[in-house]
């Protein structure tokens, strides 16, 4: 891993437990369940970020995040076989 990806991956880390305690204490506060609440913001964020794709890199998107979550068997056989488990993007090291 290049000092690049350490550098962005340390940045998504410290974005992600930034945002995910923020999001829990919102749920705390409206007396909701904290880690339903977290799953909730998390599947429209994602939702989100696939619909922001140009239709060019949808597919690689949703691989990306269907790795990130460890959804592979989400793949079909035939596009997992010529797939690469990446597509370019380095998970943050502390996610790894």
């Amino acid at each position: 891993m290049t000092n690049n990806e350490r550098h962005f991956g340390a940045l998504v880390a410290a974005c992600a437990k930034e945002t995910s305690a923020h999001i829990l204490a919102y749920a705390r506060d409206a007396g909701l369940d904290p880690l339903s609440f977290l799953v909730n913001v998390a599947a429209v964020l994602a939702s989100s970020a696939l619909a922001a794709q140009p239709d060019d890199q949808l597919p690689a998107a949703s691989r990306h995040i269907q790795n990130a979550l460890g959804l592979v068997h989400c793949l079909q056989d035939d596009e997992s076989e010529t797939a690469s488990p990446r597509d370019g993007f380095a998970a943050p090291e502390a996610l790894q």
